[in-house]
């Protein structure tokens, strides 16, 4: 237990240094490259915060685990949008839901309509599949290239003005971002596997269902990159790239589920959904939908209690993850 318990912290220090070090290379490349904030961080950051997904996930479902694959995904949108609301009480002096560009809604938007067309091959994909594909693994995919793209033209047709770089350094420093970018990822994804596998270990005894499992603890574990470039973010003061990287993660993680899928081999992966796994889903798309309307809302002065993207998602999330563990007693 002692060896287990040290690779654990250790392993979550390097995940750390890693999340950090991600959000400055990030901010860098939105500036040297002019695709902004809002698109880096709900597509290239979120990638790669979501890299302890793909990786554990992908082992799992090679082990037969879907389950625990699925719940884990399902459970890190949910955990994602409850961190979303604790940075956005954690700083009272400004609304950050409300200090962010439009294209924040529309990452958040389609990142719901993902998470609706898993819900559906849940209850469908034993019917429907494509080439042993479930279909909507498969259109998960092409619906996500089309919102990477509808971000990056909605974001070019407000002509947003971009600082000019010095064209003699500026690709210097480019090179230098994304290399670092780079590495950040690589150290983030080994640190992330030796992180997940040691609380695989701690909480191997608990006498739940694999799928509730991920849900309620493997998908914090998994999210901790997530966690640490939202506070790296909050105290740099990069609300756009903190909401993108949530709300692109939760996009991304839908993804993920086409990889697995593909890795699977049996069929449909989402055929072996459990109910707690669908319950997790829901409550990933309800709270989604209550951080985007926290992103419409401009209501001044605050209210606490009316506020969409805070209280009310940390009542919601603890209450999905108490449904889903009634899920796996039924």
């Amino acid at each position: 237990m002692g060896a287990t318990l040290a690779v654990f912290v250790v392993s979550a220090a390097f995940v750390v240094l890693a999340g950090w070090e991600l959000t400055r290379r990030a901010e860098e490349l939105a500036e040297r490259t002019g695709l902004g904030h809002a698109w880096i961080g709900a597509i290239v950051l979120a990638a790669a915060t979501s890299l302890p997904e793909l990786s554990v996930d992908l082992v799992a479902v090679r082990r037969g685990l879907s389950n625990f694959a699925i719940g884990d995904l399902f459970g890190s949108c949910m955990v994602n949008m409850a961190v979303l609301a604790v940075a956005d009480l954690a700083t009272p002096q400004v609304r950050i839901l409300t200090r962010v560009v439009i294209d924040q809604a529309l990452a958040g938007t389609v990142a719901i309509v993902l998470l609706a067309i898993a819900a559906l091959g849940i209850v469908t994909a034993a019917e429907f599949a494509v080439l042993g594909i479930g279909w909507a693994t498969g259109l998960i995919g092409l619906v996500y290239l089309w919102g990477a793209w509808l971000l990056h033209a909605t974001r070019r047709a407000r002509l947003l003005p971009v600082p000019l770089e010095d064209p003699t350094r500026a690709p210097r420093g480019l090179a230098r971002s994304v290399i670092r970018f780079g590495a950040a990822t690589v150290v983030l994804l080994v640190a992330a596997g030796y992180l997940i596998a040691a609380a695989e270990t701690l909480v191997g005894r608990l006498g739940v269902t694999i799928g509730f499992f991920g849900i309620a603890v493997l998908a914090v574990v998994t999210s901790l990159p997530e966690i640490v470039v939202s506070a790296a973010g909050l105290r740099r003061g990069s609300y756009d790239l903190v909401v993108g990287n949530l709300l692109g993660s939760n996009a991304f993680n839908m993804v993920i589920l086409l990889f697995l899928d593909v890795a699977d081999g049996r069929g449909p992966l989402l055929r072996y959904a459990e109910p707690s796994v669908l319950v997790g889903n829901l409550f990933a798309i309800l709270l989604t939908a209550l951080v985007v309307v926290g992103t419409l809302s401009q209501a001044e002065p605050r209210h606490r209690f009316l506020d969409p993207g805070a209280l009310p998602v940390l009542l919601f999330y603890a209450l999905g993850v108490l449904a889903a563990y009634q899920a796996t007693l039924s």
